[in-house]
């Protein structure tokens, strides 16, 4: 039997008075494409919130592959293979795009009880995930210097880094002109 990629199934989650969630039922295969479509107010956030491991449901369960999981944080929903993307990128605007794709999960390079970050390995990393977007910016580029799509394709590109297999976008085509969100959707 095949278990759908991600699902939740009877998730309810509250907030003070405010019933953001009741018995939602999702699932999403690997492959597939889902939008999430509602009112504001709906609860899509939330949900996503839920299966990126930020909020944990007051009712339901999350599973990956067929397997429940609890996520305590975000660290613990991409450790299952789940990223989500906000609108509202995580990344450090300063740092390059190498950077930004390997923070968290910096290669080092050892000289017995001293370790230092092995920055050519952290840009080849990049170059790599980033060739997988048909995306090839200097990876040595402030991260400040790309516009809204480029920096969204970084945020895809960290995602990958990971080997998260499962990614949840937030609005991803709300700040895009035309030509960004063809390019974004050719990923």
């Amino acid at each position: 039997m095949t278990h759908p990629a991600a699902s939740a199934e009877g998730v309810s989650k509250r907030f003070g008075a405010t019933m953001a969630l009741d018995g939602v039922d999702f699932a999403v295969a690997f492959g597939e494409i889902h939008a999430v479509v509602g009112e504001n107010g709906a609860g899509k956030s939330t949900l996503i919130r839920i299966l990126g491991g930020v909020h944990r449901p007051d009712r339901g369960v999350i599973r990956v592959g067929g397997e429940e999981r609890d996520f305590a944080s975000p660290r613990d929903a991409i450790a299952a293979g789940i990223v989500t993307i906000p609108q509202e990128l995580r990344l450090v605007p300063t740092l390059s795009i190498a950077e930004n794709i390997a923070l968290g999960d910096l290669p080092v390079r050892r000289f017995g009880p001293l370790a230092t970050i092995d920055r050519g390995r952290m840009r080849e990393q990049a170059r790599n995930v980033l060739a997988e977007l048909d995306f090839a910016p200097d990876p040595r580029t402030p991260v400040a210097s790309l516009s809204f799509a480029e920096r969204q394709l970084v945020a895809i590109a960290k995602a990958l880094h990971r080997r998260c297999r499962i990614f949840i976008l937030d609005e991803p085509t709300a700040a895009l002109e035309k030509r960004e969100i063809a390019r974004l959707f050719s990923v």
